[in-house]
């Protein structure tokens, strides 16, 4: 499976009925201030989990399981983790995508309606 290298994703334990182990934050020692380069991915033949390497803060490689994860954004950026309040920040500030535009209504040229 190929995962797009700028692929970053959030922390989002799963706490239902048969949680996959290691937990992200509890175990693996990530934290949720942060989101998480995805390094690469193991699919083991025995389960149906497909598992995405990451770096924690303490930069040690955990395999968290699909299920605790969820996609932040595409990010060009070597860092292994970045905190999210900060590309947050840096994200807002930019111009609105044509995507966001055309889900406002229009396009500014109005002889091509939606």
């Amino acid at each position: 499976m190929d995962i797009n290298p700028h692929l970053y994703v959030e922390i989002h334990p799963f706490e239902g009925p048969y949680s996959p182990h290691p937990h992200p934050i509890e175990q693996g020692r990530f934290d949720a201030k942060y989101v998480y380069k995805v390094l690469g991915t193991y699919n083991p033949s025995e389960t149906g989990e497909c598992y995405f390497i990451l770096a924690n803060p303490e930069r040690q490689i955990w395999f968290i399981p699909q299920r605790h994860l969820l996609a932040y954004r595409l990010i060009d950026s070597d860092e292994f983790f970045l905190e999210r309040a900060v590309v947050d920040k840096q994200t807002s500030t930019r111009a609105p995508s044509r995507l966001s535009t055309l889900t406002q209504g229009r396009l500014e040229r109005p002889e091509f309606p939606l």
